[in-house]
């Protein structure tokens, strides 16, 4: 019993020191100036969210990245749908052809893949997406997916979930992650602020803007973390975001976008 103890203290002084000592890792295939200018969903605001219309469109309009809802369907297909349930049913207890009868043009993550590809320097921010606490199959298959498409280096993975991270940490730890939270009442208390990006190792935060201050801006970079916030639609907001210095602005209007951070298109 005084070994396994022992054990567990040094494992526990061990993931302390880490998280002391971690650093956050940059995504080498992204050749693109900061801050970094994000399609949320795609461009929601003009196109139906998350389909290959909308992805085509934020790229083709010279926004530098993509973000995007991964979840499973029951027959283990990875489709990219913001609500995890859909008329009362959740999307992982419905197959993939009950999704398409409901959306024409639902997508897959392979079909925002295709897009990302036929768009060097640009990224992509996936957002696993579940309403369960553990649900290994969907981090397990999101895995094996990004590795398989050859845009790891291009590929950031982020979630509310800490537990979803966590296991991502697990099954694939060359995989950047970045933490996400707001501050809404109906998340629990310790899961509204950054503090389990040190846990989890995060390579990035992804905080609400209204969360933005100097500090954070100031706390991410002693860290070499990437700060890229969500979801910015008023050009004042834009422009105080730049002028802190965050790494990535998501946003559902590239022109907008475009315009507020950088007086206009590329």
């Amino acid at each position: 019993m005084a070994i396994l103890s022992a054990l567990l203290m040094a494992a526990a002084l061990l993931a302390l020191w880490r998280g002391v000592l971690w650093r956050g890792r940059p995504l080498p295939g992204v050749t693109r100036a900061e801050p970094l200018l994000v399609g949320h969903r795609g461009v929601r605001a003009h196109v139906p969210e998350n389909t290959v219309a909308a992805f085509r469109r934020a790229l083709d309009a010279g926004l530098d990245g993509l973000e995007t809802d991964v979840q499973r369907t029951r027959d283990a297909r990875l489709v990219l749908v913001h609500d995890t349930h859909i008329g009362g049913v959740a999307v992982s207890a419905l197959p993939f052809d009950a999704l398409r009868e409901r959306s024409a043009d639902l997508a897959t993550l392979d079909d925002c893949f295709q897009v990302v590809r036929a768009h060097p320097g640009t990224w992509l921010n996936l957002e696993l997406k579940t309403w369960r606490w553990f649900d290994p199959a969907l981090v397990r298959d999101v895995a094996r997916a990004v590795r398989a498409s050859g845009l790891a280096d291009r590929t950031l993975v982020s979630s509310f979930n800490p537990m979803a991270l966590a296991m991502l940490r697990v099954y694939a730890p060359e995989l950047r992650v970045g933490y996400l939270w707001s501050s809404d009442p109906a998340t629990p208390r310790a899961l509204r602020t950054p503090w389990p990006a040190g846990w989890l190792h995060a390579d990035a935060l992804h905080p609400h803007h209204t969360l933005v201050d100097e500090a954070l801006v100031a706390r991410a970079r002693r860290r070499g973390l990437a700060l890229n916030t969500w979801t910015v639609n008023e050009a004042a907001d834009v422009a105080r975001l730049r002028d802190l210095g965050v790494s990535g602005i998501m946003a559902d209007d590239p022109h907008e976008l475009l315009r507020a951070a950088r007086g206009g298109s590329r």
